[in-house]
Parts: structure tokens; sequence; C-alpha cells
């Protein structure tokens, strides 16, 4: 028997001799209020349980953490199927915490409900949330450092996989609640879990004055942070769910998958997972802000709040109403809420550790969307996105974006007449937002010599979704089997979703994409150059577009030059 089992039944056997009504305060006494002091309270109420039939729901599944004891839920009629929900992983951030890195979690004695979802992060109502949750605001809270569980494997001693989900919303909105992966995952045998992580001017807020205070001269990054403090909780805690330590998948879907990309270039995030999934989001196709570019944007912030050269900055803004820093952050053109280089959470621009081969040594799954950036303009979501409508207007788009390189990417991406504009804007523009990122972080993967699986999602909902292609974030739709408000069902939808599901648990249990029923799915080799089609048509197709994206990477090269002469 492993050492820890063997503690955990000298426990059991000793801890129900606390009979009377303070053996809560006794035992946490005898073990000084460590994190061991959790478990210990925990597994004696387990204990209790056993004897206290009345005091003790017997149908609900209990699982003791390091923080105490568990009561969750059925996500379907099945025994097995069992969910824990809104776990707090770290002290609410709130007071004197706003702005600092995640501290440790409360220990709680007694039996702590885990049935409903925490409250989602601060954030400004989203235009998303209709179509996508089919309601139009979150509950929020700045106490928001919450994650869940889903599991079929509770009761099993053989370990199974884990896969992490970081969810998108631009690091300004989003929650652990959507897309709802857990249900249609975990009964492909493994365990699920998805977070909340700080955002917008919580998560990401830099100001001269907290890098002051910080003991690593580092500010913002607040968000990452969190995500990193959610992989501890999971290495400490998930065997008891049924899950694998030791193999750890991280996914997430743009903004999530972007925030990924930086945790495999920061050395704080060093063996904290084993495998990752990367839809449509890259840290490799462009430069990120330095600390002094976030400092700047903070202290005019502050500008705003009225505190410009306040030496009490900091206590007064900590002091202000969660509400009154989000309408000060929303009303702030210049804020950009995005990971830093800070030298201590990201040492280097991470497109750069990527460059070299620094970045975490590990397979990857990635890709992009064939249509991503038609839904930002689509008024489902509430898309207000610019779109040239002749094709003066968009060579002008691309004289200012791309300058001497604007007639090469025209090249790349033509439009003839006025009726050729808006399919060549949004093959270009997801090209360069999204799919240039896919296939140089596979390039780069290959060259570091992992392995790499590259996909390019093609497939066009019906109904008001076609028109919109292959649009963004479209496949967690499919992955999740949870259909927006206004999609209407088509026979292809449900085949694709299962093969979308099968490759991606698969890759979290082998570190590849094939199996049993699935099409064949090759490792990115950059000699031929082909990923995987994911769409009406599943298999190997050439990488789409190529001479667009050898321009793109000329584009970022120059950019990089630039900005380190």
């Amino acid at each position: 028997m492993e050492d820890r089992e063997i503690e955990r039944e000298v426990i059991l056997a000793g801890v129900v001799q606390f009979k009377d009504a303070d053996w809560p305060a006794k035992l946490r006494r005898s073990c000084g209020g460590t994190g061991f002091c959790g478990l210990l309270v925990g597994l004696t109420v387990l204990a209790w349980c056993g004897t206290q039939k009345r005091a003790c729901a017997q149908n609900a599944p209990r699982v003791a953490i390091d923080a105490g004891v568990l009561e969750g839920t059925h996500f379907n009629a099945k025994a097995g199927d069992v969910a824990f929900l809104g776990i707090p992983y770290a002290a609410p951030p709130v007071g004197k915490l706003r702005w600092q890195p995640p501290q440790p979690p409360p220990i709680w004695v007694g039996v702590r409900k885990a049935t409903t979802f925490g409250p989602a992060c601060q954030q400004m109502p989203s235009t998303w949330l209709p179509e996508m949750l089919g309601r139009r605001q979150m509950v929020t809270d700045e106490a928001c450092l919450f994650l869940n569980v889903w599991t079929a494997n509770l009761s099993n001693r053989s370990k199974v996989p884990v896969m992490v989900w970081i969810h998108g919303g631009g690091n300004v909105e989003g929650s652990q609640e959507w897309p709802p992966l857990g249900p249609a995952l975990a009964k492909r045998g493994v365990v699920v879990v998805s977070i909340n992580y700080r955002l917008g001017v919580f998560g990401f807020f830099a100001h001269p004055a907290l890098t002051a205070e910080s003991p690593h001269r580092s500010s913002g990054n607040y968000g990452l942070l969190d995500q990193m403090q959610a992989l501890r909780w999971v290495h400490r805690n998930i065997d008891r769910f049924g899950g694998d330590p030791t193999r750890v998948t991280v996914f997430g879907a743009s903004s999530g998958s972007l925030d990924i990309c930086n945790l495999m270039a920061s050395p704080l995030a060093a063996g904290l997972f084993q495998r990752a999934i990367l839809q449509s989001g890259f840290c490799v196709d462009s430069n990120s802000s330095l600390l002094s570019q976030a400092e700047t944007r903070g202290k005019g912030l502050a500008a705003n709040l009225g505190l410009a050269a306040d030496p009490q900055v900091l206590v007064k803004m900590r002091d202000l109403s969660a509400e009154e820093l989000l309408q000060a952050a929303a009303a702030d053109n210049d804020e950009d809420f995005d990971p830093i280089v800070d030298d201590w959470v990201l040492r280097e621009q991470p497109a750069t550790t990527f460059a070299r081969g620094g970045q975490a040594k590990i397979p990857v799954l990635a890709g992009s969307n064939a249509d991503e950036v038609s839904i930002f303009a689509s008024p489902m979501v509430g898309g207000k996105s610019y779109r040239p409508g002749t094709v003066a207007e968009y060579q002008g788009w691309l004289k200012r974006e791309f300058k001497t390189r604007a007639n090469e990417v025209f090249a790349a991406y033509p439009a003839r007449t006025d009726s050729d504009v808006p399919d060549a804007f949004v093959k270009m523009d997801s090209d360069y937002e999204f799919g240039f990122g896919a296939w140089l972080l596979a390039r780069e993967t290959q060259a570091a010599r992992q392995t790499a699986f590259l996909y390019r999602f093609t497939y066009a909902g019906s109904g008001k979704f076609a028109s919109l292609g292959a649009f963004h974030s479209e496949e967690s739709i499919l992955l999740s089997k949870k259909y927006w408000t206004s999609w209407i069902s088509s026979p292809g939808d449900e085949k694709l979703s299962n093969e979308i599901i099968g490759y991606w648990t698969q890759f979290a249990k082998t570190a590849r994409p094939g199996g049993p029923g699935l099409p064949p799915w090759l490792a990115y080799d950059s000699r031929t150059d082909l990923c995987q089609e994911l769409g009406r048509h599943v298999g190997q197709i050439p990488v789409p577009h190529t001479p667009g994206l050898r321009v793109f990477a000329k584009i970022f090269n120059d950019e990089s030059g630039a900005q380190s002469q």
C-alpha cells in the first residue's frame, strides 16, 4: 500500500475517537492548521458520516481534498458520472489581495456543497452570451477563483488523464461555465477541469507602484498566475477524483489558447502540464507588451480615476469598488489586457522563446478555423468589426496594416472585383490573426523535436450560421455538444462532434489524436506541410494559403527586427 493510502487508513481508524461536539476544533489544533489539517478534518468527516446515516446524504458523491470535504452532484442519470462545482482553488483576491499573486485557498470544517458553479470573474456584459448560453448576463464577483471537476472515474483505483480547460473571451470576459465541456468529455475516459481566472483590469493591470511593492519587481499577469495556481491544485488533488496528475493536458480557445501558449513560454509553469491543445490563439506570431508599456497604460487609468500623482494610489485603487474599476477600464481605450513581458512570469517575448526552442518540450495539437473573423462582424453576437466594401478600400486597409508588404498580401489574397472583397478579406484576416500562428507554432514545435498535430477546421453550420463559414469558436460548439441558440442541426453535426471529441481525448490519453474509428491524423512535418481538415471531409490536406502565410512570416520578422534595433 502506498504511503498516502496508509496515512488515510491510520487516520480513519483513529480520528473517529473524537466523539464530542468540539471534535473539529480539537482536530484542527492537533495538526496546527496546516494544509494537511484540511485533509485530516475531511477524512474525519467521512469516517463520521459512516456512522451518522441521518447526518450525511447517501446518494451525493463526496471527496476529501486538501482543504476539506466536498459534496458534489451527478451530471446525468448514470450513478458514476459526477461533478464537483464551485471549488475554491485560491483565496478570494479582494481587498489587499487585489493585484497580488493568488494565495492558498481557505480550509473548511464539515462538508462543503459543490453542486453549483461559483460566480464568474468581474466583466462587462457580453453580447455573445444570448447565443452561447441563452442568457443575457452571468453572476459575477471579484471573489471568483473557482474550478470544477467532472469525472466518471471517482471510485476507480486506476487513474485516467486530466484535461484542464482555460476559457476564452479576450482575457476580459468568459467563465468556467462556457462552453460546458465537462459532461461531453468526461464520458470518454478523462477527468475534466474548468477554471475561472481574473480578467481585464483585475487580471492584467500593471502599474509602477504595483511593480515597486512586488518582490519580483513585476505587475500584471495575475490571470496567468491564477491559471498556474489552478494547475497546482490539480496536481495536489486530482487523484482523489480519479485523475492522473502526471498526465495533464491544458486546452483552450481564443485568449485561453493564447494564455496556454504563454504558459508554455513561462518558466514558472514548468512541469504543470504534459500536453497542450491550442484552438485559435497563439503567442508566436506577435510581440507582447513590455512591462514599461503596460505600466504607462496603468498610469493612464489611474489618472482617469483622479489618482495620477497620489502617493496612496494603490490604497485608494484597492478601496474602489469592483464596479468602479470595471467601468473605468471599459471607458479607457488605451488599455490592453493581455499577458505582459515582466521578467518574471514571462522573461522574454514568448515568440522569441518559441523561436529558439525554449518553450515547454511537450506535444501540441493546434489549429485554426477557415473563416475565424466572420463572426466578429456578425449582428448575431453584436459584432461591429470593420469590413472593406470595395477593392480600393481593401487595398487601403492592407496599406495601412502592412505598409511595404501590402502588395504581397494582396497578391496572396486577391480581389479582382468589389464582389470578391468580403471573401478575400475574411480569408486574409483569418489567416493573419489565427492561421499563421497555428502554422508557425507547428513548425517551431517540430523544430524543437516535439510532436505537433495541426488542424484546419472548415465546417459551416446551417441556417443563420451558413454565411459565416467556419467561424471563430465554432469548433468548441461541436466539442461540447452544447449548440448555440440559433443553431440548426444538420446530419453532419453529430459525426464531426464525435470525431473531434475522439481526437481531443485520445491526444490527452496517448499524446496522439488517432484511435479506433477515427480517420488517421499524421504528425505535422514541414517538408510535406499537411494538416488535418476537420469539416465535411476529415483527413489530410495541404496547409491552405501557404503563400500568404509566408508573407505574414516576413512581416513578423520585419516587425521583430525593427523592435530589436
